[in-house]
């Protein structure tokens, strides 16, 4: 039976005939990783030590950039469980990109929470109004559990957790953005991002991030179309002095 409508195309699309949008992440060990970037209809779980900031923030103010030079022209929602929000390191990002730091930080919408319940009731009832309100092509959520860890962890905790993770998993696909999740690794074994399995399986993508006192390591751990791989930056030195090789061979932990 061919169909009422001549212009309508019926039949499957396989995976290679699907087309991805990606958009570059602002640190380019993160792009390489990521074989081009923060993908949209994905969640990406960075997990690590904390000091992740940096990375994030690069990622906040890049895709504010026009999309002829890698961005997507896009503000950028932030929920802040972690308190990563640093203007200076804003304004230095935006300098360095030749954009107006002021605007940069007009186009960055950060809600904070302070407790568990907060990120809980900014993730599951307001995110809707927030994206009502501002078109973002990006969604950061910061120390998704750090607060919950903080406060002890129960089972009922972790229920709340995992209906986060399902619910930000849900809204990226429907909306079609590029959502990066922030979280520590477990006490039990640093190659687990902390949170729950839930968290863990509702993230395509999983990013570990280790800090030594000379580089950044980053390590892919998950992704639907990529091996396991690592890349890794030098970090920049303040220092004239010459130091010995075991300074750069000792990790911090």
């Amino acid at each position: 039976m061919k169909p009422s409508n001549p212009n309508l195309r019926v039949g499957f699309s396989t995976a290679d005939q699907i087309t991805r949008q990606i958009v570059s992440s602002g640190t380019k060990e993160i792009d390489i990783l990521l074989d081009g970037g923060l993908e949209l209809g994905f969640t990406h779980l960075f997990f690590g030590q904390r000091n992740l900031h940096e990375d994030i923030l690069k990622m906040a103010v890049h895709i504010q950039l026009p999309k002829n030079r890698g961005g997507l022209g896009s503000p950028v929602i932030i929920i802040d469980s972690a308190n990563i929000l640093r203007v200076d390191q804003i304004s230095d990002i935006a300098i360095e990109l030749k954009l107006e730091p002021e605007d940069v930080m007009d186009r960055i919408y950060v809600s904070r929470a302070f407790n568990a319940s907060q990120t809980y009731d900014l993730v599951m009832n307001q995110l809707d109004k927030f994206f009502k309100r501002v078109p973002a092509k990006l969604l950061i959520v910061t120390g998704l559990p750090d607060l919950y860890i903080t406060e002890g962890l129960t089972g009922e905790k972790l229920q709340e957790i995992g209906h986060m993770a399902t619910r930000i998993m849900t809204f990226t696909l429907r909306r079609q953005l590029a959502t990066v999740i922030t979280t520590p690794t477990t006490e039990q074994g640093k190659n687990t991002p902390a949170g729950g399995k839930t968290l863990a399986s509702s993230a395509q993508v999983h990013v570990r991030v280790i800090h030594s006192k000379a580089y950044v390591k980053y390590c892919l751990t998950k992704h639907p179309q990529h091996p396991e791989r690592i890349t890794s930056r030098m970090k920049a030195t303040k220092y004239s002095a010459t130091l010995p090789l075991s300074y750069f061979l000792r990790e911090e932990e």
